[in-house]
């Protein structure tokens, strides 16, 4: 009997307390499911902090210690989700400063790209915008994009506008500036041993100058004249009469003025005009530095021969790449006929270095020229027409010094 009673007892209290146990560990572990089911949100990053919070109250409080780990996984979620509004916020920076900052704004928007993501790839493509603008003109590329486009815009009116246009400055200065007369009234250095504007009409010629010709004496005006209607400035002009419709004129090939510079070396300017061009094939002489005052003394001549040259007794210097060329065949270098052309020489018949400019340009430099030294004291212009044509020239502006003049420019 008590054998029997004790099994009942055992039999009721396992009865009684299992199920009571089953349903306390049961609800334990509801609890803490429900907890690692809401921190999971927070772990992806796409439940946001408001499931975290979730996490927190759901898993920490009813779990325990290991729900709570679930619940700071959930506050990792709020992490996930500011960085995705820190993604978001790099691509409007970034694309931001790309629109502003024109080409420059474009690196800024590689720096978005890097640190936002997609969204500074955005700012990539804003910034690509902002480089077009500084080419074209600065229409996509903002404000500062459009003032850089302004500015390359003004620098092209100057001959920066890009190469073709700096391009066309220079063949503007060794071809068109060949013909930059219209300089204006000229003055004289102070230290010139020669200068005329050939301004006064006179039986005379002009102080300093020698007249002589390879013909009988005469007076220097049947080879020149005043020519008050075509000139560079002031009043007049100095034309020597060499055109074929030319008459009363001495009759010689050699019609030129000679007039001091210093011994040795010195510097010419003047301006020169032709109704033909001048630099063509065959050889004439416009000017010279010489070693005397006649018509047979030794000049190192400003002349044409193949266009225009320096020639020393048929030794002749041409601006590089024209004359005669080392492969054969020749390429003149031609003054247009019709303008004025400001010229400047340096003759050095001691250092033997000859320069001509026009226009303030450079084109010969010949060095080791000519083959001896010359003792030059005189400077000679007018034209000896060796070969011709026959044409009419002109020369305004004549200073001789010891120094260079200037005034092509």
């Amino acid at each position: 009997m008590r054998i029997t009673f004790g099994k009942l007892v055992h039999s009721y209290t396992s009865a009684f307390w299992l199920p009571a146990l089953g349903l306390a560990l049961a609800a334990s572990v509801a609890a803490g499911c429900g907890g690692d089911s809401t921190g999971s949100p927070g772990s992806g990053g796409s439940g946001g902090s408001s499931a975290g919070s979730a996490g927190n109250s759901g898993g920490g409080n009813s779990g325990g210690g290991t729900t709570g780990s679930g619940g700071s996984a959930g506050s990792a979620g709020t992490a996930g989700s500011s960085g995705g509004n820190v993604g978001s916020g790099g691509n409007s920076t970034a694309g931001a400063g790309g629109g502003t900052g024109g080409g420059t704004g474009g690196n800024v928007g590689s720096g978005g790209n890097s640190t936002a993501g997609a969204g500074g790839s955005a700012g990539s493509t804003s910034g690509a915008g902002g480089s077009a603008g500084n080419g074209g003109g600065g229409t996509t590329g903002g404000a500062q994009a459009g003032r850089g486009g302004a500015s390359a815009g003004n620098s092209g009116t100057g001959g920066l506008a890009g190469a073709t246009a700096g391009a066309g400055g220079r063949g503007g200065s060794s071809g068109g500036s060949t013909g930059s007369g219209g300089t204006g009234t000229l003055a004289c250095p102070a230290n010139a041993t020669f200068c005329s504007g050939f301004d006064a009409t006179s039986t005379d010629p002009p102080t300093g100058a020698v007249y002589m010709a390879n013909a009988g004496p005469g007076s220097w005006t049947r080879d020149f004249v005043i020519d008050t209607s075509v000139k560079n400035s002031g009043a007049g002009s100095l034309r020597v009469k060499s055109a074929s419709g030319d008459t009363g004129t001495s009759g010689s090939a050699y019609k030129m003025l000679a007039v001091p510079g210093t011994s040795g070396a010195f510097w010419v300017r003047f301006l020169m005009r032709s109704d033909a061009a001048i630099g063509m094939a065959e050889h004439n002489v416009f000017a010279g530095a010489s070693t005397g005052n006649s018509p047979n003394d030794g000049v190192i001549e400003f002349a044409e021969d193949v266009g225009v040259a320096f020639n020393t007794s048929d030794d002749v210097r041409w601006p590089t790449g024209y004359g005669r060329l080392s492969g054969g065949g020749t390429m003149p270098y031609s003054l247009p006929a019709n303008m004025w052309h400001c010229i400047e020489i340096s003759f050095d018949g001691t250092g033997r270095v000859q320069q001509l400019f026009v226009g303030g340009a450079q084109l010969i430099n010949a060095t080791s020229y000519p083959a001896s030294a010359r003792a030059i004291t005189w400077f000679k212009f007018g034209f000896n027409q060796l070969h011709g044509p026959a044409r009419s020239l002109w020369y305004d502006d004549v200073a001789v010094a010891p120094t260079r003049v200037g005034g092509c420019n």
